[in-house]
């Protein structure tokens, strides 16, 4: 019944990522447009920001949209983990798995949670160079797989999801906020490998399963995109951004009237006055 119920969820947050991974696949290829309207507009910040506004909304994308879908799952993984901790204190997940002696363990009532039976309950064996801990060393180290092929799979899904990042071509804003994010996300795989010690076992296979699935989502759908790059079709009045200086006093009353007025209103307005 859990696998079934793992298998149920997977399927219905498959969407979700693909969604994910699609957007960041669109935001990636809007980098050039974003890049030439930053140096285009280098001394005027309201017009610059004004202008990548215009640009997002034009194409209909929003950076934020991959932070909302992960927000999305929160719930569902929230009550997942409930829901096996429920079973696992009924002793529904009594039961071995691979090479894991039961899907409840290694973690003990009442609450099935904590890192007592890999602190607790060393003990000295007669014969023995070592101590041995309270579940025994083969069945300590089995569970112990678990987490550390965790961690791998974290780290392998998560440099799928990021994927190449070209440091050299980002600004020293954006350059700094990126080697920020990897300081923080170069320990992200190793805080779910610990926090996967103090739960159900059964719990630590979902996530380890939901990683392959979102790894192969991602890397088929960055795939198809590698050979098929999204088409980013904007409106006409983007051709203002060319070159406006020599736009032709019609050219300029043309494009304000389609709301470029956003990116050269100011040399409407100058137009004007000088009619004037």
């Amino acid at each position: 019944m859990p696998r079934r119920h793992d298998t149920v969820i997977r399927l219905a947050l498959a969407p979700v990522s693909v969604q994910q991974t699609k957007s960041s696949e669109y935001m990636k290829a809007l980098k050039p447009y974003q890049e030439d309207i930053k140096k285009k507009f280098k001394d005027n910040e309201d017009m610059k920001n004004r202008a990548l506004s215009k640009l997002l909304e034009d194409t209909g994308q929003n950076p934020l949209s991959g932070c909302f879908i992960s927000l999305v799952q929160l719930p569902i993984l929230l009550a997942l983990y409930r829901s096996i901790t429920l079973l696992a204190k009924e002793g529904a997940l009594d039961e071995p798995f691979l090479w894991i002696p039961s899907l409840q363990g290694p973690v003990s009532p009442p609450t099935y949670r904590g890192l007592e039976w890999l602190r607790e309950g060393w003990h000295a064996v007669e014969g023995a160079s070592l101590p041995e801990p309270s579940l025994g060393w083969s069945t300590t180290i089995a569970y112990l797989i678990m987490p550390v092929i965790l961690v791998l799979g974290q780290k392998l899904t998560m440099d799928t999801l990021q994927g190449d990042q070209d440091v050299e071509k980002m600004s020293d804003e954006e350059r700094e906020t990126f080697e920020s994010s990897q300081g923080i996300l170069k320990f992200l795989p190793l805080l779910i490998g610990f926090f996967s010690l103090q739960v159900p076992a059964g719990l630590t296979i979902y996530w380890f399963t939901s990683n392959l699935s979102t790894f192969a989502q991602s890397a088929l759908v960055k795939g198809y995109y590698k050979a098929n790059p999204p088409v980013i079709e904007l409106p006409d009045y983007w051709d203002a951004l060319e070159d406006v200086s020599n736009m032709t006093p019609e050219k300029k009353r043309q494009a304000a009237e389609v709301s470029v007025n956003l990116i050269i209103e100011f040399e409407v307005i100058a137009f004007n006055t000088m009619m004037e």
